[in-house]
């Protein structure tokens, strides 16, 4: 965890940088390690916008990574260690002729006088054969 104050408070320590107002020592691997991590997440929100032909609007904070308002979609990517290899093999299992397209319906079971929830799963790859790039069905 880094400390909030400014970069003017930083000063030399004898181990490392530090905030002169905390002490609190930055480590320079986690902040390259952040720095990658953030990186490689950009990136992978600019291939699926590319992939999707939606525009690019996660770097103004906002918590729509893709998808300007006059689109028709809003898009969150998310990458990295939650990918879910279960959901991915039980996708893949569906048995779907070349007129098909397989698609894999996530629900809870909430019990009585809760709505239940649901998520459906589709390839990328054939979200854009059924939609096009720009999402829009042909």
């Amino acid at each position: 965890m880094s400390c909030r104050h400014p970069r003017d408070k930083r000063r030399l320590f004898d181990d490392g940088v530090g905030c002169g107002a905390c002490g609190h020592i930055f480590d320079p691997e986690r902040q390259r390690a952040g720095r990658t991590n953030r990186q490689r997440g950009n990136s992978i929100e600019r291939e699926v916008g590319k992939a999707l032909g939606l525009t690019r609007v996660g770097q103004y904070g906002t918590p729509t990574d893709l998808g300007a308002t006059a689109e028709p979609f809003a898009v969150q990517v998310k990458s990295g260690g939650a990918f879910s290899e279960r959901q991915w093999s039980w996708l893949k299992a569906v048995p779907a002729i070349a007129s098909q397209t397989p698609l894999l319906v996530i629900t809870d079971a909430p019990g009585p006088g809760h709505r239940r929830r649901a998520v459906v799963v589709l390839d990328l790859a054939d979200w854009i054969a059924l939609h096009g790039p720009s999402g829009v069905a042909e």
